[in-house]
């Protein structure tokens, strides 16, 4: 049994060695390397935004507008006077002038009424100081 043994391990020390012996006879495969085409890309084009930029501003304007709006039309006739007399404070003016200038003279009639009129910066009346100081004072 023990020369059995070495009759197969011979015969498996043969086997690799012919393998070997066949690697060192064959050259190695050398891989060229493949140059790659260079891809063409295709050109950006970015379109304009301007058409989209000036419609969402419009719509954002028309909201703000719609908030100043809703703002100005919660308020009562009181409200207003006692913002005229804030402002008026702020611009270093008699109150009177600056309700007169609005034609706001004769929200005193009716203190609990809401405003219904026009919006601040619509009051061709007032000049832009005082139109800021109102809406300054509206928080606005």
């Amino acid at each position: 049994m023990a020369d059995e043994k070495k009759n197969i391990m011979s015969d498996i020390l043969d086997v690799f060695k012919n393998k070997d012996e066949e690697a060192k006879k064959t050259p190695p495969k050398v891989v060229k390397p493949v140059a790659k085409k260079p891809v063409a890309k295709k050109p950006v084009v970015k379109k304009s935004t301007a058409g989209a930029d000036a419609k969402i501003k419009a719509v954002r304007d028309r909201k703000a507008a719609s908030k100043v709006e809703k703002a100005m039309h919660s308020k009562t006739h009181q409200d207003l006077i006692n913002v005229a007399y804030k402002a008026a404070e702020e611009l270093k003016i008699a109150p009177w002038v600056l309700l007169r200038a609005a034609k706001w003279g004769h929200f005193t009639d009716d203190r609990g009424k809401k405003y219904d009129g026009p919006m601040i910066d619509d009051i061709d009346t007032l000049d832009d100081a005082q139109k800021k100081a109102l809406k300054k004072a509206l928080d606005l």
